[in-house]
């Protein structure tokens, strides 16, 4: 199976897309503590689900995915109490996060299914 079938890895990807383009926004005291922790939770998020894709034993890199979309909620978190993000971008993370969050603890029950594919052709493929 493609890299780019799991829609765990197309919604981090497009998330992660649109996290960079607002920590950059960050006032420039924080943009390179915070915003810099806040963008490699994600990329370690993006990096775990993409390396699991591939390996035979997907649950050590799926947990280390998991501990990095905790570091994510937190520093999204600290990143909206500090002002640097509007309650609109908040919420918006906050979505994005938990269906991440919904997907990966699905991969996780099930490790041995690549499961949430983006297409229905490659749904019907696996049965």
């Amino acid at each position: 199976m493609a890299t780019e079938d799991l829609l765990i890895i197309k919604r981090g990807y497009d998330f992660c897309k649109w996290l960079l383009n607002h920590s950059n926004k960050f006032p420039k005291s924080h943009r390179f503590s915070v915003a810099v922790k806040l963008e490699n939770a994600m990329l370690d998020f993006l990096e775990m689900t993409t390396i699991a894709n591939m390996q035979k034993d997907k649950v050590p890199c799926l947990r280390k995915a998991d501990e990095a979309l905790a570091r994510l909620r937190l520093f999204l978190r600290l990143s909206f109490e500090l002002k640097f993000i509007n309650m609109q971008s908040y919420e918006y993370g906050s979505r994005q996060m938990a269906e991440l969050g919904r997907l990966l603890g699905g991969w996780i029950k099930k490790p041995g299914i690549q499961i949430a594919q983006t297409s229905e052709v490659s749904k019907t493929s696996e049965v």
